[in-house]
């Protein structure tokens, strides 16, 4: 495998690619992060899709570390959107598979609802307002333009952290405390007021997978969301038996998503 870094587009985008020693498959991977991450959250799936042949491509969104820090106070959704759709026309990646975390799953579909993708994953996505409950307009009007993931709900106690994550070790724990940054209030309020993508506008295959333990913090998303996502959606569901939220793409458990992602893709002979 070679590790080969871009920075690309008008926003000058940081976007890490993996190179497969072998390519087994035509269509590119696009990875995606959620909240507060960025593209080497997707470190261990990364290597591992590239293990299987696929040619991937991790990108990190405006304002998200490495990349120049900007006020994300004034970015939402549809800037994020915006992102993915400049990584892909950038590096003229034809038919790919596009695969988001958290809130990139919501991401991942607005970008699938109006663009061409050879497919789709959502892993533990935010939900579209098709299947969200009614908005709170009082706690959203407390989100804060710009916050962390300590005003988000994370523990400050170190065991209580490693108490929440099981499935992550120590040392990646370490690591990921130096990968998390700040996030945008204004998407996040966006996602809470409800982004509409109805059902009958996917018409890419879609694969969702949920965490078991997805809701272990507060930030978290349950595995009954990710369920009514699929089931609305009437996409392939899978389940990831002991992950959390985080441990899905660093934890001791990604390797299942990388095998999922595999079979199923193999499945549609992409």
């Amino acid at each position: 495998m070679q590790i080969k870094d871009h920075k690309v587009g008008p926003n000058n985008l940081f976007v890490r690619e993996a190179i497969p020693d072998t390519k087994s498959f035509d269509s590119p991977l696009v990875l995606v992060h959620g909240s507060f991450g960025g593209a080497e959250m997707w470190k261990m799936v990364a290597h591992g899709l590239s293990e299987m042949g696929f040619h991937a491509y991790a990108l990190s969104l405006r304002g998200h570390m490495p990349n120049e820090k900007i006020n994300l106070g004034e970015v939402g959704m549809s800037d994020y959107v915006e992102d993915i759709k400049q990584v892909i026309e950038a590096l003229k990646l034809e038919s790919p598979v596009v695969v988001g975390h958290s809130m990139a799953g919501l991401l991942v579909l607005m970008y699938t609802k109006d663009n061409p993708v050879k497919a789709a994953v959502l892993i533990d996505p935010s939900t579209s307002s098709e299947v969200q409950r009614e908005p709170d307009e009082v706690k959203i009007a407390e989100i804060p333009d710009v916050y962390n993931v300590m005003q988000a709900g994370m523990p400050m106690d170190p065991m209580e952290v490693m108490k929440a994550l099981p499935d992550v070790s120590q040392e990646v724990l370490m690591q990921m405390k130096d990968m998390l940054g700040e996030e945008s209030g204004k998407a996040r309020r966006d996602r809470k007021r409800g982004i509409s993508v109805p059902e009958g506008s996917i018409s890419a295959p879609l694969l969702i997978m949920g965490a078991e333990l997805g809701d272990s913090l507060p930030f978290g998303i349950s595995l009954e969301s990710s369920r009514n996502m699929a089931e609305y959606y009437n996409a392939d569901f899978f389940e990831v038996k002991g992950a959390t939220h985080p441990g899905m793409l660093m934890g001791e458990h990604s390797g299942k998503v990388v095998a999922k992602l595999t079979s199923w893709l193999k499945g549609l002979e992409i």
